[in-house]
């Protein structure tokens, strides 16, 4: 589950230091946090924790792989960029908090080749990763297949193994595979989480019809900064007066319980 953390005995009990440490200029803004930063910070956050960033100085974003509640996420906005940086802060943070045994992740993309640049970085031996591939591959429409096989085989207690992370960067690229493969991925989107196999994909919500299609079964949405003519079919599911109060690129919102919570990205680089 998404969750917030924030120790208000700490803040009590050290008032004076921190309205010196902020009067004096000492403590770095958690809007400028590097992704660097944040995991130096946060090194001992439980297993199967995935750190999405700040909602406030002391505040970390974090998505729990053991609660399946949220089922299957979401991110949108109308610049897929910024939804690729939000992904890989957090399968970034994934490597930190895990062993390979744990968690693996797989990745569509029609840019496989920034994916492995990028990954290279901080998971040179891909222990991780199951495989990056272009949403144009057929290998795509295979994994779609494979990993529907396999949830369901999990649902009557078969082929257990490490939690599975699906990214699709771009839920657009659904509309390239066959029918039948569409079908599969939509029914892993209702059923995966259930038995850890995770499906999470990105989407520009000027593509209205892939949203109608495809978006509006996320159970967990993550939204950014979006035009206010790209969110007006979207009232009813996204606050648009919200939404316009958000910086682009490394601030988004999400929904807490019964409210929508602002958080920051932070930086992939110091």
């Amino acid at each position: 589950m998404t969750e917030l953390t924030f120790d208000q005995n700490f803040v009590k009990k050290n008032e004076r230091i921190l309205d010196y440490v902020r009067k004096n200029n000492l403590m770095k803004d958690y809007r400028e946090y590097s992704l660097d930063d944040l995991l130096t910070k946060y090194q001992h956050l439980p297993e199967k924790t995935a750190l999405l960033g700040l909602a406030g100085q002391d505040s970390p974003v974090l998505f729990d792989l053991e609660d399946t509640k949220p089922q299957s996420i979401l991110f949108a906005n109308d610049h897929l960029p910024s939804l690729r940086r939000l992904m890989m802060v957090m399968i970034n943070s994934i490597t930190q908090y895990n062993r390979p045994d744990q968690i693996q992740y797989l990745i569509v993309s029609e840019y496989p080749d920034k994916w492995t640049e990028y990954i290279q970085k901080f998971d040179p031996q891909f222990d991780f990763c199951s495989g990056i591939v272009g949403g144009y591959e057929t290998v795509a429409e295979d994994w779609v297949l494979y990993l529907s096989q396999l949830a369901d085989a999990r649902h009557h207690g078969r082929q257990l193994g490490p939690t599975i992370l699906f990214f699709m960067d771009d839920l657009n690229q659904l509309e390239q595979l066959d029918v039948q493969v569409r079908l599969n991925y939509e029914w892993l989107v209702r059923n995966g989480a259930k038995v850890q196999v995770w499906p999470l994909a990105g989407i520009n919500l000027e593509n209205q019809l892939v949203m109608e299609k495809y978006g509006q079964q996320f159970k967990t949405r993550i939204i950014g900064q979006t035009d206010e003519k790209v969110l007006l079919p979207y009232k009813k599911a996204f606050p648009p007066a919200l939404i316009n109060q958000l910086k682009p690129n490394r601030n988004f919102m999400t929904r807490i319980g019964s409210e929508w919570i602002q958080f920051w990205v932070p930086k992939l680089h110091s």
